[in-house]
């Protein structure tokens, strides 16, 4: 069985419960007719993604489990498709929404309409500043991910290429966590090798099909490249086939991704120029937001109390040829994951 299969199949079940992540107090919130499931409506940005096809398996398992229906909708990143999929889902019952935006403006907009509303947003999609008027972000630590992905980056050169190298990014930059990840990845390699130069970077779309011709793009103008962090896995495997198709000699090339999704594991596994992927773990976030959610729905919980948690980023693991193995056994849940999530300092 594929592991997607294996997602799905046991997010039908509705067995996989995150131990340990209900932390939320009594308080007002949205609780409907006493006995009545509360609706949790969720927008994504895709469903072409396996991050995201994980994250939606466990917002559906943790919503059975917690006893609430839940409803989705895909904006694509389009800021209008993030409009009319927070309305169609606030009125087909939904009393909080999870909402990974299209971009700042659309998810403002949308928190001021759930407001009039007396709907509750949760922030999904980008660590944006605490606001009274949303629950915050509960997510990757991108930066700290980034900054990772940068000090890897630094080693490989100094130990393969002299210290030495030419550096490029696939970057995505209406997203705010490839911002943030982009900007880490900088602050990494420089802080551990300052006289390296990022020396071309390319909007990818974060879509392997438009980052390959990015990339493409990137070695005309710079054929010398041999280093390149993409954003996202899809952004990192569009490098990948460009890198591979001028023939670029696999020792003395480095591609690093953002995700952990299955293929970036083979590609790390085959011991090619894909070496490093640094790991969101999706399956902890979803069950994480959807407690939260109904626990809001419910009244169980409020917005004031998770805003005065702060923002709940988790550490990302990073795979590399010595513990890949260990990953590839990952199938996008809790208990086959070969780490535990741990949640790094928070940060306001």
């Amino acid at each position: 069985m594929t592991n997607r299969r294996r997602i799905v199949a046991l997010a039908a079940m509705g067995i996989l419960v995150l131990a340990g992540c209900s932390s939320g107090t009594t308080g007002s919130g949205g609780a409907g007719k006493s006995g009545e499931k509360p609706i949790i409506g969720v927008i994504q940005i895709t469903q072409t993604h396996g991050y995201q096809q994980i994250l939606r398996a466990g917002y559906e398992a943790q919503a059975k489990a917690s006893g609430a229906d839940v409803r989705f909708c895909v904006n694509d990143l389009d800021p209008g498709k993030t409009v009319s999929c927070a309305e169609n889902l606030m009125s087909g019952g939904a009393k909080v929404l999870i909402v990974a935006p299209g971009d700042k403006g659309s998810f403002d907009s949308v928190v001021q309409t759930a407001k009039a509303r007396k709907v509750i947003v949760v922030n999904d999609g980008s660590p944006q500043g605490i606001s009274p008027d949303f629950a915050p972000f509960t997510g990757t630590d991108s930066f700290i991910g980034g900054t990772l992905a940068g000090e890897y980056a630094a080693k490989w050169i100094k130990t393969n290429l002299g210290g030495r190298a030419t550096v490029a990014e696939l970057t995505l930059p209406a997203f705010t966590d490839c911002v943030k990840r982009n900007e880490g990845f900088k602050k990494g390699l420089q802080d551990a090798l300052p006289d390296a130069k990022i020396v071309a970077s390319a909007d990818g779309k974060g879509q392997r099909a438009k980052a390959l011709p990015a990339m493409e793009n990137m070695l005309q103008g710079n054929p010398k490249i041999n280093v390149v962090f993409g954003c996202n896995d899809d952004s990192a495997l569009g490098a990948l086939s460009a890198l591979t198709s001028a023939n670029k000699p696999v020792n003395q090339t480095l591609v690093l991704g953002f995700d952990g999704t299955a293929e970036a594991f083979h590609q790390v596994k085959t011991g090619g120029m894909f070496r490093v992927d640094v790991v969101q773990r999706p399956d902890c976030y979803s069950r994480l937001m959807m407690v939260n959610a109904v626990k809001l729905a419910k009244g169980e919980t409020t917005v004031q109390k998770l805003v005065a948690d702060g923002l709940y980023l988790i550490k990302t693991p990073i795979v590399t040829s010595d513990n890949v193995d260990a990953w590839l056994k990952w199938n996008g849940t809790p208990e086959t994951a070969p780490e535990k999530c741990v949640r790094t300092a928070t940060r306001s």
